[in-house]
């Protein structure tokens, strides 16, 4: 960044570090960011100082150091917005990343002490050689009255004048060319429609000068169309009439040359004598100069296969009306994002037809069935370049090869290891990550293809894998990050309102990951033999395990082990070895299921999974073998059924959050004895979610006196919570949102001193409070949107203290009157209820 440092630059700088400062030690959020702002700020301040003294001795204008004053005064913003930012996690996240940029740019620009010595040194010769530098910028550009001639060595470009005196451009001699439009090419009609809106909209309201929202950012996975999408666009008519030789088109890659790139736009013969630029920012003024003297208004630059977003920082030219049109695989949150979805059904079968016949769809030897090609555009997975590349393999083959492949790929066969060109596009995508988020889309694989993934599953095996908090800000941070790189697709069916009681960021968030990534997930954790993966992912769609698995004889050294089965799976399980497996997936569909016997022989087993993927609870048969697992933390059992748990499985020592989700368990805490039995003597939370056969709460885990959450939601036959949840004293959070059943909470809660939140929102049977509730000094929020039963509130809760109460309008005329809570209104939407009810 070519900058000159003026006073009202140092003055910036100053009040930007009293800002970060007083945000730093009023938030709780953003302390890192902040922190590294902060003493970035503290250590040039006192050298622009020096510089500014030494600058003023240079006849330089305000508008030279204009740019960059007006970055800070952005970052100032940026801080005051981070202030107002308390539980929205996609703004945490994305200011997260724009204070890392602003401080980036600052470490950049001065590489701290050593680039800001540089600049003072520079400063303290240009005071020494001002006339020198006079004369030198005398050489640097001619204008005639007739002509322009823009050189530097043997680069010349000319431009001449019209009637009205503007400059006419030359666009032939120039380089950016925009490249010639695919043969073929399926009509992305929607998204090219809602693409041009965007940059066709005028931005008449903003001061001339670079803005962020005129950058323009077509987010998608590698290999989906992105470059086709703008490629289309610009020959679009309307665009074309708006922008007509203005659109410049680039082509920037993973590791882009800006020297490179600039030298050829100005010199688009490669065997032509290069431009000597000194340095980027040499070539940024030059770009910079081109662009804001020679090019008039408007101006589309097309910036394509963009990997990092301190690229776009050098196309910002203070031209009013120019568009900078980006693709890349992230979502760079600072621009304004367009998602390039998947292919229609629709436009997938165009595109795979032209791609396996001629153009006339005439089918060459033989007719294909019109069902196979469905087939086939289905296991593509509406993925453009797998159907291309597929499409182009079966062109002029028949009926024979159509079917060989179809049947190689519903098998287990991947476009992956089909095609090297499918899967070096999308390993790039993961090669450019680092070694940690590598590890994070690597997980992703262990879950079966065209589900969604609950974050609280993630969030289980990440607590233990990586160390990730219990409350789910680093786990979801994580997941946004990969959503922004296009590698996984957070769910909108996920989204929570703010106004909803949550203990943990994941909670009902979902997500999922397209299937081709999926396999690359896989495929790269296969690269190494079976008995050496720290991630064994087998797959067994048979009766039986594979054979490259069965055939193992040494111990497998996986962290972390994923078995998928299907309905046929027979249960026959090999004496599989996993000695050092950690985090354990089993992923199922079949109606009875028996857990591998050779589990028992894991003991460092901490984290197990099991999750059903059929329509009806599988029966576990053998639940008792995890009573084996002395040092199990976390049990999570999904749409599973367990008539009964054995004593070794409640006496588990280690055990701290089991989860049941549309589990049936109504009778498996039922006819054993718990004399002299301390169940789950460590666990600290327990999730019971739309489990439709609980009538009343287990008196049995009553005992676990370490309890701190206890979560019943959505579990409408349970009508009755037992006195003893009394025992329960280090109970801090009490959900049971949407136990339609339950006509009281019992008095005995009243006594649980670390109660900090209660939810109790459409619990619509719900008749009273308990007449104690004002006992509770420890409680600070209480969720009751929806309890449309509760008439008359006990007279206690007046002695309630600094609690602020979460409901509906027609709920919130009983609290209305007390001085001692606070009222916060939601809006109730009565059919989402209903729906989520039923």
């Amino acid at each position: 960044m070519a900058l000159l440092i003026d006073s009202l630059l140092s003055d910036s700088i100053s009040k930007l570090l009293e800002i970060v400062i007083f945000v730093a030690q009023t938030t709780a959020n953003f302390k890192p960011e902040l922190g590294q702002l902060q003493n970035t700020l503290k250590r040039i301040t006192p050298i622009i100082q020096e510089v500014v003294k030494l600058n003023r001795k240079l006849d330089r204008t305000e508008s030279e150091s204009q740019m960059f004053k007006e970055e800070i005064q952005e970052a100032e913003k940026l801080v005051r917005k981070c202030l107002k930012i308390k539980r929205n996690l996609v703004k945490k996240f994305t200011h997260s990343l724009k204070l890392k940029d602003v401080n980036n740019k600052l470490l950049r620009f001065f590489q701290l002490e050593v680039q800001a010595v540089q600049s003072r040194d520079i400063k303290q010769a240009l005071v020494e050689f001002n006339d020198v530098h006079e004369k030198l910028d005398s050489l640097s550009m001619n204008v005639r009255d007739l002509g322009q001639t823009f050189s530097s060595n043997s680069m010349s470009i000319s431009y001449g004048r019209d009637q009205t005196g503007q400059c006419e451009l030359d666009r032939g001699s120039l380089g950016w060319q925009v490249p010639n439009l695919p043969s073929g090419i399926v009509a992305f009609d929607e998204p090219l429609k809602k693409l041009k809106d965007k940059i066709l909209a005028d931005d008449d309201d903003t001061d001339e000068g670079f803005d962020y929202g005129s950058v323009v950012v077509v987010a998608a996975a590698g290999g989906c169309g992105k470059t086709t999408l703008v490629t289309k666009l610009c020959y679009d008519p309307d665009i074309q009439e708006k922008f007509g030789e203005k659109i410049f088109f680039v082509t920037v890659s993973e590791t882009p040359n800006f020297m490179v790139i600039v030298n050829n736009l100005f010199n688009p013969i490669t065997f032509d004598q290069p431009i000597p630029f000194q340095s980027d920012e040499d070539a940024k003024h030059k770009l910079g100069n081109f662009l804001q003297d020679k090019i008039s208004s408007p101006v589309l630059i097309v910036l394509d296969d963009v990997w990092s977003d301190s690229f776009i920082e050098y196309f910002q030219p203070k031209i009013k009306g120019c568009k900078i049109l980006v693709t890349s695989r992230t979502a760079f949150p600072k621009y304004d994002v367009f998602n390039f979805d998947p292919l229609s059904d629709e436009d997938a079968t165009t595109l795979f037809l032209r791609s396996a016949f001629t153009e006339s769809k005439k089918r060459p030897r033989a007719v294909i069935d019109d069902g196979l090609v469905y087939q086939m555009v289905k296991r593509c997975k509406n993925h453009p370049l797998t159907l291309s590349v597929v499409g182009s393999s079966l062109y002029g083959r028949d009926e024979s090869a159509w079917k060989s492949m179809l049947k190689s790929l519903s098998h287990g066969s991947s476009v992956l290891d089909m095609n090297l060109r499918v899967r070096e596009r999308l390993e790039r995508s993961f090669n450019i990550l680092d070694e940690e988020f590598k590890e994070y889309f690597l997980d992703f694989g262990l879950f079966p293809e065209d589900q969604r993934i609950p974050a609280s599953a993630l969030l289980d095996m990440w607590v233990h894998l990586y160390d990730h908090d219990d409350e789910g800000s680093q786990t979801f941070d994580k997941i946004v990050g990969l959503s922004f790189r296009h590698l996984v697709n957070l769910m909108a069916t996920g989204l929570r309102k703010d106004s909803d009681a949550t203990f943990n960021y994941c909670d009902r968030q979902f997500v999922k990951q397209h299937d081709l990534l999926r396999e690359l997930a896989i495929h790269l954790s296969s690269k190494v033999p079976i008995s050496q993966r720290k991630r064994l992912i087998i797959n067994a769609r048979e009766a039986d395990l594979p054979a490259s698995v069965i055939q193992v004889q040494e111990p497998i050294q996986a962290r972390i082990l994923s078995i998928s089965t299907g309905e046929s799976f027979s249960s026959r399980w090999c004496n599989m070895k996993v000695p050092n497996a950690e985090v354990m997936v089993l992923n199922l569909m079949s109606k009875t299921y028996t857990l591998p016997h050779f589990l028992k022989d894991m003991q460092k087993l901490k984290v197990i999974n099991v999750t059903n993927y059929g329509l009806y609870p599988t029966e576990i048969e053998n639940i008792h073998l995890l009573g084996c697992l002395s040092n199990l933390s976390r049990i999570r059992l999904e749409r599973v059924s367990v008539s009964s748990f054995s004593t070794s499985v409640l006496a588990l020592g280690n055990l701290q959050k089991v989860s049941f989700l549309m589990c049936k368990i109504g009778n498996a805490f039922e006819n054993l004895s718990y004399e002299n039995l301390n169940v789950w003597p460590r666990l600290v939370e327990i999730e019971m979610d739309y489990c439709q056969d609980l009538v009343e709460f287990p008196v049995t885990l009553c005992s676990s006196v370490y309890l701190k959450t206890l979560s019943i939601t959505n579990c409408n036959e349970m009508y009755v919570l037992p006195n003893e949840l009394g025992n329960l004293i280090n109970l801090e959070t009490l959900r049971l949102r949407s136990c339609t059943k339950v006509e009281k909470l019992p008095e005995s809660v009243t006594g649980l001193e670390k109660l900090s939140v209660i939810d109790i929102s459409d619990c619509l049977s719900l008749q009273e409070l308990p007449e104690e509730m004002g006992k509770l000094q420890g409680l600070r929020t209480i969720y009751m949107k929806g309890c449309t039963g509760i008439y008359e509130l006990p007279s206690s809760v007046r002695d309630l203290c600094h609690t602020q109460v979460v409901c509906n309008e027609e709920i919130s005329y009983q609290w209305v009157e007390l001085d001692n809570v606070e009222i916060s209104l939601v809006e109730e939407d009565r059919l989402e209820t209903f729906m989520r009810i039923i």
